[in-house]
């Protein structure tokens, strides 16, 4: 009753620190966002805004600047224009087709330029050529007519030198229109990135605290489950204790009634009459039982303790089965059961207890002589397969004992590997419940495993799964 009851304080540790982890995922995953968030946002922040950058630093600045070196040749053209047209020079005209040299270079540097610029600037870009060739077009007829001999119209104060003057003024103005929406949308980019960077840092700061909290209560919770493992942990071993010193108690007198009740049969204190003998031969059999009971009882308080000792050696497990299957035969006939025996003529060794196996195949056929009704089939039968939800591919001796009883109700199944479980339509057969938890328990000592498969009024087949292979380590693959 004490580890019964330390048992369910720790599964209620054990739920309660489960649901603290589950809280402390959320503010854990906020902050985490967060700092991704804190993170992503400026690294966005950059692919956004570099290309903004590159634009000003590539595309607006060098096209503003050759811009201005168009405006300075054109200044410096319409000056020497007209004083050559005034007095014809040759090195004023060599100063001219410096300047127009200048001027053309820096149209020619702008032309790849307007591909990264709007349709504003390579508007104002293809006026721009247009009259630079008309205007010069018009400068260099009037150049080879004025010879220094005759006045002509003079094109430094015509109309198209001023339309080029402001077409260039116009293209000035664009890239500068170009320049200042580039600044404001990495101005607004920058709102933008403080705007949620703030309220980020806040969600992340407040998430860490949350986080601190939890993991304090679920340091305390984990606290207390230890104390509560600790607790059912000295429950078991004082349970065990007891166990083992009753048991050893009961042995005693259990044995001298054993041995009085064989003098009485043995007729040693005088012969007994029919009637007598089967008295005797009752006290007998319930003693047996009841020192099975006990057997059963230390078994599984040692399996709880971790005390119960396997002996594992290379063993061929068929005559243990054949060995098995010969001691309950006679018990399977009075009880007018067929054994249906179906073994193979050859098995390879496996490293295991060769008594414990025999212990739970020995509990198995007594289950299912006890439990099938008289007249029915039980079937032993070993092969090797690999077992179905096993990683890896390894092969397992698959030993099995099937009956044609009543079979395990569907709700009930998982029940019956419980210590003290009866099933309610067995309640009225005698038994304590321990057999089956028992040979689970040891069958997984021995690196198997003990299943069931039950179809409800139809029967049931208990398989004890035995590893053939050994890891590298030496120990069997767990199942």
């Amino acid at each position: 009753m004490l580890a019964d009851a330390t048992r369910k304080k720790l599964s209620a540790a054990e739920s309660a620190r489960q649901d603290q982890q589950w809280r402390i995922w959320i503010p854990l995953a906020a902050v985490v966002l967060a700092l991704v968030a804190l993170v992503v946002i400026p690294v966005v922040r950059t692919r956004l805004v570099e290309p903004l950058h590159e634009d000003l630093r590539s595309v607006i600045e060098p096209g503003r600047s050759l811009v201005t070196r168009i405006h300075v040749a054109l200044a410096v053209e319409g000056v020497l224009v007209h004083r050559i047209l005034e007095q014809p020079d040759t090195a004023l005209t060599a100063r001219y087709r410096s300047a127009v040299a200048d001027e053309l270079a820096a149209y020619a540097g702008l032309q790849p330029l307007m591909v990264h610029l709007g349709p504003d600037a390579r508007r104002e870009f293809r006026d721009l050529s247009a009259l630079q060739l008309e205007w010069h077009s018009a400068i260099d007829q009037s150049l080879a007519v004025a010879r220094g001999t005759s006045r002509v119209k003079d094109p430094f104060y015509s109309a198209k030198y001023e339309d080029l003057l402001v077409a260039a003024s116009r293209l000035d103005q664009a890239l500068s229109v170009g320049a200042q929406r580039r600044w404001v949308e990495i101005a607004a980019m920058n709102r933008t990135q403080g705007w949620v960077a703030v309220p980020v840092g806040i969600l992340a700061l407040g998430a860490a605290l949350i986080v601190g909290w939890l993991a304090r209560r679920l340091r305390l919770f984990a606290v207390t489950a230890e104390s509560r493992r600790a607790e059912l942990q000295q429950a078991i071993e004082a349970r065990a204790r007891i166990m083992r010193g009753v048991s050893h108690d009961l042995k005693n007198p259990l044995h001298a009634i054993l041995g009085h009740t064989e003098l009485l049969q043995q007729g040693i204190k005088g012969p007994l009459t029919d009637e007598q003998k089967a008295t005797l031969s009752r006290i007998r059999k319930s003693v047996d039982a009841l020192l099975s009971l006990i057997n059963d009882i230390l078994d599984l308080s040692r399996a709880e303790g971790g005390q119960l000792r396997i002996t594992p050696g290379e063993t061929r497990v068929l005559p243990v089965i054949r060995e098995t299957i010969d001691e309950h035969s006679a018990s399977a006939a009075a009880a007018g059961h067929r054994l249906d025996v179906q073994l193979p003529g050859d098995f390879p060794p496996i490293t295991t207890d060769p008594q414990r196996v025999q212990q739970i195949l020995g509990n198995l056929l007594s289950n299912a002589i006890k439990y099938t009704p008289a007249g029915g089939q039980i079937k032993v039968r070993a092969e090797i397969r690999t077992r179905d939800g096993v990683t890896g591919a390894q092969r397992w001796a698959a030993i099995e004992v099937i009956d044609t009883g009543p079979g395990i109700p569907s709700d009930q199944v998982d029940r019956i590997f419980d210590e003290f479980s009866r099933l309610k339509i067995h309640e009225d057969m005698p038994g304590a419940g321990l057999g089956l938890a028992i040979a689970r328990r040891v069958s997984r000592l021995l690196g198997g495993d003990l299943t069931v498969t039950s179809v409800d009024s139809r029967g049931s087949a208990f398989t004890l799964w035995l590893p053939l292979e050994i890891d590298a380590s030496g120990e069997k693959t767990p199942a």
